[in-house]
Order: C-alpha cells, then structure tokens, then sequence
C-alpha cells in the first residue's frame, strides 16, 4: 500500500504539478464543508455512546458511556485491528460484568460492519459494474445480519467451550439484548454510518477532489467499506488507509493529494483526536483513584 501512494504520487504523475493543482482547488469559499465536518465529530461518537448503552442496557450514565467509548477510541488505537476498544470501554462502566461488556461490544461491532456491508451492496456495482464483487458483497451482508441478529445461537456454540466456563467467560442468554433493542442498535448504525461517510463527501468537496456528490458518495463509502476490513491498528493503518483510497479514487479524479487530504483529515478528526481525549480521560481516572 506504500509503495502504491508512492507510486500514485511520485512516479506515474508529476508530483509539482500536483500540488499546484491541488492549491488551485483549495478555494476559501469552501472553508464551511469543513466546518460542516468539524461539528459531525462529536455527533458521530455521540450516536455510538447511544447505541453502546441501549445494547448494554445500563444504568451507566451518558456521560461515563461517552468516556467509555473515547477510551476505547485510545486503547483501539494501538491494538491492531481496533480489538482492544473493549477494554478502554470497561473501564468506565459501573456494571461488575464485563464479560457481558465484552460480548455485547462484540454484538455492536457486527451491527456497524453488517451496516457498511448492506449499504455498499448498490455502490459497489455503481462503483465497479460488476455482478460478481455486488453478489459477495451481498452475501457478506447477509452473514453478518444473521450473527447480529442471531447472536444467541453462536452463544450456545461459546457458552459450551469447557475452557471459557471454567474461567467464567461465557454469558448466559438473559443477558443478550432483544429483538427490539437490536433493531434500535442498527438503526443507529445506520445513522452513524450516514455521518461518517458525510464527513468524506464534505471534506473531498472542501478539498476539491470532484463537484459530483453522487460520485462523490459512491466512492467514499466504497472506500469506507474497503476500511472496515484493515488488519492493522490505526496508529499504523495510514498506508492502508491511503493507498485503498487511491485505489478507489483512481478512475474518478487525479487528484491524489486532495483524497489524500480528505481521508486523513477523517483519521484525525475521527480517530486521533478522539483517542488523545481518551488517553485525558483514563489519565485522570488512574490518577482519581491513586
């Protein structure tokens, strides 16, 4: 993926003629998309806090679940894949079962990338025109919603591994959340997804990358969806992060450093800023209880 941004960049275009492009577009009358993309920072981890405590259903308060949640962001940050977020999310959480934390956190995840999976069904045929890459990306879909919604029976499949009872990591069914609250989480899920990929659309506006918001939606959440499956931590994921957004891009526009702009201003203001406000809040937590 490195080697394809320098690529992209370096040695199959003019870097100087690039950037000057790049400048050009760059237009103070655009300053509001970013603005615009800005304020969707809070309202994104705030629709996550929202579904985290209705599929938890704790007495928890929004507050210590908001905490919860930007903690995760910091502790996600540095663990590949993002698996650690469960436990940064624990640590404010007042319920004693964090076992049930963790399925639950678990359950969340498969609602955001079942999410990703059926909105990008239609994009990725407007993206690629292929049949077969929609056909995957539809079963796919169709896998993750039976284990969202199903979740109880891979849980009898869990709860019967002798190892996880004997240390007390499995949850019995009473404690997974129902139908109702399912449909709520992704719903929610949704409305998360919306946002995200609003800020890519509004930041490769304000960036110049093209003037097409359908075009511009198509391939950002695209991109979005390559996303979802990156292995490494976010710490380290720019080069994959990067490099797929060329990829997805590269028949749109040709201008890669106003994508590579937009997609690492959504790192910064989605992930980096967010984790460095978790690594306060779980700061002053230690240092609270010391």
């Amino acid at each position: 993926m490195s080697w394809f941004v320098i690529d992209r960049l370096f040695i199959k275009n003019d870097f100087h003629s690039q950037f000057h492009f790049f400048i050009e577009n760059l237009q103070a009358g655009r300053f509001y998309f970013l603005i615009i993309a800005v304020l969707l920072m809070p309202v994104n981890w705030m629709v996550e806090t929202l579904k985290w405590k209705i599929l938890l259903s704790t007495k928890t308060s929004f507050t210590n679940l908001f905490k919860s949640v930007v903690a995760g962001i910091s502790v996600g940050f540095v663990t590949p894949g993002r698996s650690g977020e469960f436990m940064g999310r624990v640590l404010f959480l007042e319920d004693d079962n964090k076992t049930k934390a963790f399925y639950i956190s678990s359950i969340g995840g498969f609602a955001q990338t079942a999410t990703s999976l059926v909105t990008g069904v239609p994009f990725v045929y407007l993206w690629s025109g292929s049949q077969f890459l929609t056909e995957i990306t539809a079963g796919a879909a169709a896998i993750y919603l039976l284990i969202y919604f199903r979740f109880d029976l891979l849980n009898k499949f869990i709860a019967s591994i002798p190892l996880l009872q004997k240390y007390g990591l499995t949850i019995g069914h009473a404690h997974l959340p129902d139908m109702d609250v399912q449909v709520k989480g992704l719903l929610l899920s949704f409305l998360r997804f919306f946002v995200y990929s609003s800020q890519y659309v509004l930041l490769l506006l304000f960036f110049g990358a093209g003037n097409e918001i359908l075009q511009l939606t198509v391939h950002s959440i695209v991109f979005l969806l390559v996303q979802t499956y990156s292995p490494l931590m976010p710490l380290l994921d720019i080069s994959f992060r990067n490099g797929s957004a060329l990829y997805v891009f590269k028949n749109y526009t040709a201008d890669n450093l106003a994508v590579l702009s937009a997609v690492t201003m959504v790192w910064l203001l989605n992930l980096v800023v967010p984790a460095i406000a978790g690594y306060l809040f779980i700061f002053k937590r230690k240092w609270v209880s010391v």
